[in-house]
């Protein structure tokens, strides 16, 4: 593994925090996704500039892994934020947020069971979500006259 950061794929990715669970939306494709748990921490990460190494150690420090490859683990979940376009690499990861930087873990009898993150997939609100006007946005904001 190495340490490259990712990126969300913004402007066509929009995404928001509700209640620990992290919903992402494809503007482009209409699709939807959530993570949960350990997924929605680890989007918060990736969100940082952390990169796949530091990913990996912060799992490894905050949660129980009860013999689970965390690297294994980050590793999938990126690929699968990558496949459906979410995430782009954006190269190695600053300096400033290498693995002296990330934040101490809970103590042993604190942490949670590490349960490995999965991409949910929500394409009933397809549509939908193509029709919305949003998708006619340029630089100038929305609403535009067009002249």
């Amino acid at each position: 593994m190495s340490n490259t950061a990712f990126r969300i794929n913004t402007p066509k990715v929009v995404h928001e925090t509700i209640e620990g669970e992290v919903v992402i939306i494809n503007l482009d494709s209409g699709a939807y996704y959530s993570l949960d748990q350990a997924g929605a921490v680890l989007w918060g990460e990736l969100e940082q500039g952390r990169g796949l190494d530091d990913l990996a150690r912060y799992v490894d420090a905050h949660y129980l892994t009860n013999g689970t490859d965390s690297a294994a683990a980050v590793q999938a979940l990126v690929a699968a934020l990558v496949a459906e376009d979410l995430v782009r690499a954006a190269g190695p990861a600053a300096p400033a947020v290498l693995s002296g930087s990330l934040p101490a873990g809970p103590s042993l009898g604190q942490r949670q069971s590490f349960v490995t993150p999965v991409l949910q997939k929500h394409t009933d609100m397809q549509d939908l979500l193509l029709l919305d006007p949003i998708h006619e946005v340029d630089e100038t904001g929305w609403p535009s006259v067009k002249a």
